[in-house]
């Protein structure tokens, strides 16, 4: 019985969405005393009520930090292809797996504990379904380099420009491409959360020449920030600039 006590102590409650408004009390009691507050939700009862991608549009509007009880292969392209913003570690951290199997790459130990929730059976089959999707996914994820490239550029003077030989050579062979994306603005969570991966894409595609401006733009889609901004806030920036010798930069770039 002692034990039973403890882990319904230690086990989150899992909500069932939509929230009923006596949850809402408990809930913001509870988001009002952690500072990295985490909705856990109870998927199987949610997905009786809203489909996946009305579960990820609900998300986005109440702007909940989410976890999930189980995840399925609907859910997963709920986030990849939504047009709403959500914040999940969870299903970023997912996502990281099956794009890691999918290039070969092995799951670290802390990577293989998600291994309950999407089996490597199950991610298996899941990239067997879904090659062009995961393949778009890769591509687009890879173009997160020349967007960043091509903003450094755009964010500099006509001094500065003057004496950015290196980069001024890169931007003149990046291809703008602008076409409809099955992926929709989770790119952000999954390139700032799964920093990881996006270093995995970049060592075995090398550096992509083109980004997709559907997708790369100064849309205000993010929380209220367009995308270069997030990604100059996570250091992805700072990171991507990084790559590049110590010298291929002007100084002013970097201040």
């Amino acid at each position: 019985m002692n034990d039973m006590v403890e882990k319904e102590s230690i086990e989150p409650k899992a909500y069932v969405l939509p929230l009923a408004p006596t949850d809402l009390v408990a809930i913001y009691k509870e988001k009002e005393e952690k500072e990295d507050y985490i909705l856990h939700i109870d998927y199987t009862a949610s997905k009786e009520k809203l489909k996946p991608e009305h579960i990820i549009i609900y998300l986005a509007n109440t702007n909940f930090k989410a976890s999930f009880d189980r995840v399925d292969e609907d859910l997963i392209l709920a986030y990849i292809k939504s047009e709403f913003m959500i914040d999940s570690p969870l299903l970023t951290r997912l996502l990281v797996n099956i794009l890691k199997q999918k290039l070969e790459y092995q799951n670290t130990e802390t990577e293989k504990m998600l291994w309950f929730t999407f089996s490597p059976e199950r991610t298996a089959k899941f990239i067997e379904e879904n090659l062009e999707l995961l393949d778009q996914l890769i591509e687009t994820i890879a173009q997160t380099t020349p967007y960043i490239l091509s903003k450094i550029w755009d964010n500099l003077d006509d001094t500065q420009k003057s004496c950015e030989h290196n980069l001024r050579n890169i931007i003149n062979d990046i291809e703008v491409i602008d076409k409809p994306s099955a992926c929709g603005p989770n790119i952000a969570r999954f390139i700032t959360g799964g920093y990881d991966a996006y270093l995995l894409i970049v060592e075995t595609f090398g550096l992509s020449m083109k980004y997709n401006k559907s997708v790369f733009n100064d849309s205000p889609k993010y929380f209220g920030k367009d995308l270069y901004n997030v990604l100059c806030i996570s250091k992805v920036t700072d990171n991507v600039i990084a790559f590049f010798p110590k010298d291929f930069f002007y100084a002013s770039t970097l201040k």
